[in-house]
């Protein structure tokens, strides 16, 4: 059986490790999704069993992601973090970290994988905020 020299050893690893580079560029650019430039039309739904509260509002913004539009959104307070814009309440109804209250955003009735400022605003998409108890 024939070796391979050090030299087509460095080879083969470097190509292999540049397959696995454009493959992992290609599936995030995948994964990602686009934003729309211009006025958007959407659903913003509060949702607050403890508080016996839903509300449902047709909203249109320029921004391109969620959290540029709550930050601007009247009844929404937040804070900034790390990770970019935080909820902490709607309408007076705060979460609460004590007893386990959170607020949950929601895209089309799925969890949302990402905070509202990595959450592009979609035309016709619906985004629930519901408060949610535990961890």
């Amino acid at each position: 059986m024939k070796q391979w020299s050090k030299k087509q050893r460095l080879l083969v690893i470097a190509v292999f490790a540049a397959v696995l580079l454009i493959v992992g560029v290609a599936a995030g650019a995948l994964n990602k999704k686009q934003t729309q430039e211009g006025i958007k039309h959407f659903s913003i739904e509060v949702v607050s069993e403890r508080d016996n509260y839903y509300s449902s509002m047709e909203c249109e913004s320029g921004e391109e992601f969620l959290g540029g539009y709550l930050r601007t959104m009247e009844g929404c307070e937040w804070q900034e973090s790390d990770y970019g814009i935080y909820i902490t309440g709607f309408e007076g109804m705060k979460e609460d970290t004590e007893n386990q209250y959170w607020w949950c955003v929601m895209v089309n009735g799925e969890s949302a994988t990402t905070g509202a400022d990595g959450i592009p605003l979609q035309e016709g998409d619906t985004y629930r905020f519901e408060l949610m108890q535990g961890w």
